[in-house]
């Protein structure tokens, strides 16, 4: 339909270069939500890039290129588009001539880019150096490719070449312009299925390093754990309701929230959604005292700043003055964000990721956008300590086994603003078909009855 997924730069050039038309290439028609992803995944599988490279490091690797200096050096050419005079030529060379040169994520990229039928040719000097397109020729020597498309250019044009087809990059917004693609891609995806209680449920007396050999389904652990924790608790963030149904097994009364159910597929129930956010507003209306409130997990795939403080007010605001909260997310210490940090920690699994970082705020990754982008946010203990400081008086923050911890107890009197504030953010989240949730005046009136004050 003339939708632009990737060139609205290169468009825009030529249109101010007085040209009549530009070489396109046609991909099979796609939803909004995976022109959103392929439009990322251009912008960044074009790039020989590492995955620690983010705006400002492609900004300082360009400075530094002194490219205006350099394409002043060289004669105009009379071809606009080298692409179209590309030959095929065997890969064997290219193998040859590059080793070590190989950077898994690109090739992760160009695989993600070549399963939507998108395969561009590769930049190359006539040595077989390759100036860019190490993914694609990786993945083609992976799959068995005799030969691969191949754009020449003189050892003249290599410099000038590498900083415009690696160095550029979109300012990469995506925090403003997906704000709430990211907040509905936030949900917990199918294949992160747990079988046991996760670290925020047990990190304040289980010293072991594996949760799996944590069984509280025992009754001598059933019977532990509900002295430690109490019979009444709030699940905020809950997933596939795995804990919520183990400790229900064991006799605890649980209150779940979680506004992104999903069936199969990871495609979001947004009728179960909202069902079981309306049975917690229900839950929090009665007044139901609570002995532990856990946000097990869910901090890691909130995008904003301002969205986690959201949600540690509104969990504050249901504890009483015995209540604790437990709080666990990822810590920078993790070994995904050591790798994005530009740690060379090369494993099965890092050779198989596509994640790269962002540069809105610290500790941001972005992954999974195939279809369905998702933020990981991996916290420092200061974070949490700063997260969780103004809404308890007291704070105690830890870190276990690559996560960050938090134990937080007595609550300060309730900020009616900050409060309200919350509502509007958690109690109207968006969903992808276009709406939002709507239960801000549901809310509103279980807190009002729940905490007896006028909001």
């Amino acid at each position: 339909n003339g939708e632009i997924l990737s060139g609205h730069q290169r468009h825009f050039v030529a249109t101010r270069m007085g040209m009549k038309e530009v070489p396109v290439t046609f991909v099979p028609r796609m939803t909004l939500e995976e022109r959103k992803a392929i439009n990322i995944a251009f912008n960044r599988g074009t790039n020989d890039m590492q995955n620690s490279d983010a705006p400002d490091t492609l900004q300082l690797a360009l400075e530094e290129c002194n490219v205006f200096d350099i394409a002043e050096a060289m004669e105009d050419q009379e071809e606009a588009y080298p692409c179209l005079n590309a030959e095929t030529v065997s890969i064997k060379s290219f193998l040859e001539v590059n080793k070590g040169r190989w950077v898994p994520y690109t090739r992760n990229l160009s695989q993600m880019l070549r399963k939507r039928g998108i395969q561009m040719p590769v930049v190359a000097t006539k040595d077989h150096k390759i100036v860019n397109g190490l993914g694609r020729v990786e993945l083609a020597a992976e799959r068995g490719d005799k030969e691969i498309s191949v754009v020449w250019i003189t050892d003249e044009q290599a410099e000038l070449a590498s900083a415009m087809l690696n160095f550029l990059s979109m300012d990469f917004d995506i925090h403003t312009r997906y704000a709430d693609l990211l907040r509905y891609n936030s949900f917990r995806r199918v294949r992160r299925v747990r079988e046991t209680l996760g670290w925020g449920f047990i990190f304040a007396h289980y010293k072991k390093s594996t949760v799996k050999e944590y069984d509280v389904t025992k009754p001598e652990n059933a019977k532990h754990w509900k002295n430690l924790y109490g019979t009444s608790v709030v699940d905020f963030g809950a997933g596939h309701l795995t804990e919520t149904m183990i400790l229900r097994s064991i006799g605890v009364r649980v209150a779940p929230f979680e506004p992104y159910r999903i069936k199969e597929k990871d495609v979001i129930d947004k009728e179960k959604s909202l069902s079981l956010v309306s049975q917690f507003l229900s839950d929090v209306a009665a007044g139901t005292e609570y002995d532990s409130v856990f946000i097990s997990s869910v901090l890691n795939s909130v995008p904003f700043k301002k969205d986690r403080e959201h949600i540690a007010c509104l969990c504050a605001a249901l504890c009483g003055p015995k209540t604790r909260l437990y709080a666990v997310a990822s810590a920078r210490s993790h070994a995904n964000w050591k790798n994005l940090a530009g740690c060379n920690q090369i494993s099965e699994r890092r050779l198989k990721e596509c994640l790269f970082r962002l540069d809105y705020e610290g500790g941001i990754s972005l992954g999974d956008f195939q279809s369905k982008p998702k933020v990981q946010k991996y916290h420092s203990q200061k974070e949490f300590y700063e997260l969780f400081q103004p809404f308890f008086e007291r704070v105690q923050v830890g870190e276990r086994v690559h996560n960050v911890t938090a134990i937080c107890a007595h609550p300060k009197p309730i900020n009616p603003t900050q409060l309200k504030a919350a509502f509007a953010f958690e109690f109207d989240l968006p969903y992808p078909d276009g709406n939002r949730m709507g239960l801000v005046d549901q809310a509103t009136q279980a807190y009002e009855k729940r905490l007896g004050i006028k909001l």
